[in-house]
């Protein structure tokens, strides 16, 4: 019995991987799990347009509380209860306020129906089943900022408040988070939705994963961001070919890096759709086209990573393209990238812990961004990360250092031009220190 609590327990912690916690156990059915995991940063933000200049600061990141658990063997439940510093400026790697912690949000809060291995129903706030870096948990990232998206972050930040450009001024919109309705440039439920996912897995070792969702999405007729109540639509696929020896990941969430603890190799493909209705109070829609739309996103991934002796190398990559989005100047928006990510661990404790170097390389455009003498022109940024890695306790403690440089293409500048001011290339260095209890 003992051994089959704890696997349903393993089952549920679908936001708490690798945690340990606190176990409150009230029967051999009915317990639950709780814990603490916290962020901090240091980082230098680079000057992200011509007059700005650089700027240093600390700041706490990330504290959670999360409890995990379940009633029976069938009604499983779980929460994440976030805490940050920075209630005024935008968690975009730029300066925050020097003060102590304003509030609390609710990150997620989910019931999951386990019926049996290939069949949950899971009803709540929980992360967005689309793409691979929505679906990862964000405390094993090892590009530590990518949790934020902070550069992109800072470029909207800059474009709506800072440099107030062209009347075709709108945020630039990223790639890798698909209709959720949070926004990552904010301290909000960001890669997150609130409604109903089916999920599940067949084959041993997982062969294969499914997701099928209905969801809120961004596009909400409450936030008048559509003239009717239309929800939002998708499913997920992935696939390990665990024929060849390979793991797949049983659980809701994925993993960025097992560090050598099974080797995998996983391929996923995506689609969700929300359709808009325009109107004359629908915020989302130009005043010059009412036309309605159904937005689409599309997204395929891989990672592998595999253990050769002292060396655990980690591959990932993913395309994606959101479509047919309303707010354009005279056309709908496509925002599309793709990214490539790799990270090599040696798989030995030096000193108190295992080191591992990292890159990451991302292109995101934003395509009929805003028009010049009635022609849509196109946006894009890209990035380039590299990383250093010292896990103590794994992923449950381990400090990154990383540098990225953040570039804006000739268009997106223009965009943002105001007097002297325009956006730029910048660089920002970030030390994150990261406990998971």
């Amino acid at each position: 019995m003992k051994n089959e609590i704890m696997f349903l327990l393993a089952g549920l912690c679908f936001y708490v991987y690798n945690a340990n916690g606190v176990m409150l156990k009230a029967s051999e059915d009915k317990f639950a799990q709780v814990g603490l995991k916290m962020e901090i940063w240091a980082q230098n933000d680079g000057a992200t347009y011509t007059n700005d200049k650089n700027s240093t600061n600390f700041s706490v990141a990330q504290t959670r509380l999360y409890f995990a658990g379940q009633l029976n063997k069938m009604i499983q439940f779980g929460a994440n209860l976030d805490f940050a510093d920075n209630n005024i400026l935008k968690a975009d790697g730029s300066a925050r306020t020097h003060q102590g912690v304003p509030y609390t949000m609710v990150r997620d809060a989910f019931i999951n129906l386990h019926f049996d291995r290939s069949l949950n129903m899971m009803s709540g706030l929980f992360l967005d089943p689309w793409s691979r870096y929505e679906l990862e948990y964000t405390w094993s990232f090892y590009i530590p900022t990518e949790n934020f998206i902070p550069q992109i972050g800072t470029i909207n930040n800059d474009i709506l408040s800072i440099l107030q450009p062209t009347a075709n001024k709108k945020p630039f919109l990223t790639p890798l988070a698909s209709f959720n309705i949070g926004e990552d440039t904010q301290f909000t439920s960001a890669l997150r939705d609130l409604g109903v996912v089916f999920w599940g897995s067949f084959g041993k070792d997982t062969m294969l994963k499914y997701y099928a969702f209905i969801g809120n999405g961004k596009f909400d007729y409450q936030d008048n961001y559509n003239a009717d109540s239309n929800l939002k639509y998708g499913f997920r696929l992935e696939f390990t070919p665990t024929f060849l020896g390979y793991k797949g990941e049983p659980e809701y969430i994925d993993q960025d890096t097992y560090l050598g603890i099974k080797n995998t190799l996983t391929f996923g493909i995506a689609y969700q759709q929300q359709k808009v209705e325009c109107g004359p109070n629908v915020t989302v829609c130009p005043s010059i086209n009412l036309n309605s739309t159904t937005a689409k996103a599309y997204t395929v991934d891989m990672l592998y990573e595999q253990k050769f002796g002292d060396w655990v190398p980690n591959f990932q990559a993913a395309w994606l393209d959101q479509k047919d989005l309303p707010g354009g100047a005279s056309n709908n928006v496509e925002a599309q990238g793709w990214y490539a990510q790799t990270q090599l661990l040696y798989n030995h404790i030096i000193g108190i812990g295992k080191p591992a170097i990292a890159i990451r390389y991302e292109e995101d455009e934003n395509k009929n961004y805003y028009t010049i003498d009635n022609n849509p022109v196109n946006a894009k940024v890209d990035m380039l990360s590299f990383a250093l890695d010292y896990y103590i306790f794994g992923t449950n403690a381990n400090i990154d250092l990383e540098a990225t440089k953040t570039t804006p293409n000739y268009n997106l500048i223009e965009a943002t031009e105001n007097n002297t001011n325009a956006l730029k290339s910048f660089w920002d260095y970030t030390l994150a220190l990261r406990t998971v209890f």
